[in-house]
């Protein structure tokens, strides 16, 4: 079997990996303030949840925020992070394909269970 090459850790950003994060950064992608409250209802989630997630893309300096009229907007670091984050979670996802299909023409031929 052929040596597997996934991304190094540091191409995926710990931060994203999270999923409320990658998709609040998702939302925010066009990089345009967004109305906290649309984000919080787009995801679904309590104040003090989203506040949280906020507070630590907040800290990476990913996204900016502004008091009045509350709003959030992803900063070009955060859409760099991002963009990178999704580059290599492309990757994983196909040396993980590559992984299973090589796997599974390597298995001899068998009924289903």
């Amino acid at each position: 079997m052929t040596a597997i090459s996934p991304p190094s850790r540091t191409d995926l950003d710990a931060l994203l990996l999270q999923p409320v994060r990658l998709f609040i950064a998702c939302l925010l992608a066009d990089t345009s303030w967004r109305s906290q409250l649309a984000v919080q209802q787009a995801l679904g989630l309590p104040t003090p949840d989203l506040d949280l997630h906020i507070k630590f893309l907040r800290a990476a300096g990913y996204i900016q925020c502004r008091a009045e009229p509350r709003g959030l907007r992803l900063t070009p670091l955060g859409l760099n992070r991002l963009l990178e984050h999704i580059g290599a979670l492309k990757t994983v996802a196909a040396t993980a394909g590559a992984l299973v299909a090589k796997v599974r023409v390597a298995l001899p031929a068998e009924s289903p269970p």
